[in-house]
């Protein structure tokens, strides 16, 4: 049988076992090599990227020490937030004005009420007493403001059934209580009465407004809505509405600051008293 003259028949290719252990010693060396290689790849990689980190890092340090040479950086100051209370301790020498009442009446309502509901909260400057700019007691700013009151209760004796002339509104019980006792000089001779949830029931007050009304009425505004609405109480024979403005409580916080009470004075205001001073030109709100 003839050779086959197309193959390179005077090369010779390894033995088997020389093939092989060529394969291991090549994969060997670059089981070696390669990861060393891959990472001096990555190092020369991170390095410049490392320097430059301590260079930037150094060169802030520099320059602190530059600008504060004894060593030790100026701390910067963070600037302290007022708490509630201070905000409040702050505005506690402003006397309430009745700008203050129309701008919380318009900030309350803006976008809830029509343009003309909103225009029928707009009471004018007749509509109002005197502020109490001087801070006085109770008894010397209602003498201040409301001079002929004694004349008034003696024209008014008996009161009609669920009148009341003077209406005194205020955040609690307990204040209305107190503002009841230091009202005792002013008030005088007259039909007084508490218009308040805590120990009364409302039955109760209803029963007595119905038989004697009142000269005199001190009470919150949640109480005193309640008694309008059941024709307890009829605001149309009001001359007068004080407003406790100005009074704090031991968080610094007015009445118009509690949001419970606040809500519950505003809709009273909206939905009887300022229709009623709209109506009536005798009635005139006062902010002690």
């Amino acid at each position: 049988m003839a050779d086959d003259l197309g193959d390179d028949w005077w090369s010779e290719e390894p033995a088997g076992e020389e093939k092989a252990e060529a394969q291991v010693e090549s994969l060997t060396e670059n089981e070696v090599h390669s990861p060393l290689k891959a990472q001096g790849r990555r190092d020369r990689k991170k390095r410049p990227h490392q320097e430059t980190k301590k260079q930037i890092s150094q060169a802030k340090k520099d320059e602190s020490h530059n600008a504060h040479p004894d060593g030790e950086p100026k701390k910067k100051k963070r600037r302290k937030k007022k708490k509630m209370s201070e905000h409040l301790a702050d505005a506690a020498q402003k006397p309430g004005t009745s700008e203050d009442l129309m701008a919380l009446l318009h900030k309350q309502y803006q976008g809830k009420l029509s343009a003309i509901e909103m225009q029928e909260l707009q009471l004018s400057d007749k509509s109002f007493l005197p502020s109490n700019s001087t801070s006085a007691p109770l008894s010397n700013y209602l003498k201040s403001c409301i001079p002929k009151w004694n004349n008034l209760v003696k024209k008014t004796k008996p009161v009609k059934p669920n009148a009341c002339l003077l209406l005194l509104v205020t955040a609690s019980a307990k204040r209305a209580v107190d503002l009841n006792r230091q009202g005792s000089e002013f008030k005088g001779q007259c039909v007084s009465a508490k218009l308040f949830a805590k120990h009364l029931k409302i039955q109760e007050q209803i029963k007595l407004l119905n038989k004697n009304g009142a000269h005199f009425a001190v009470g919150t505004p949640n109480r005193i809505s309640a008694l309008i609405q059941t024709d307890g109480l009829k605001v149309e024979e009001t001359f007068y509405v004080i407003l406790d403005w100005n009074w704090r409580d031991v968080k610094l916080r007015r009445m118009v600051d509690m949001p419970e009470v606040r809500q519950d004075l505003l809709e009273l205001l909206r939905k009887h008293i300022i229709p009623a001073t709209r109506n009536s030109e005798k009635l005139r709100i006062g902010l002690f």
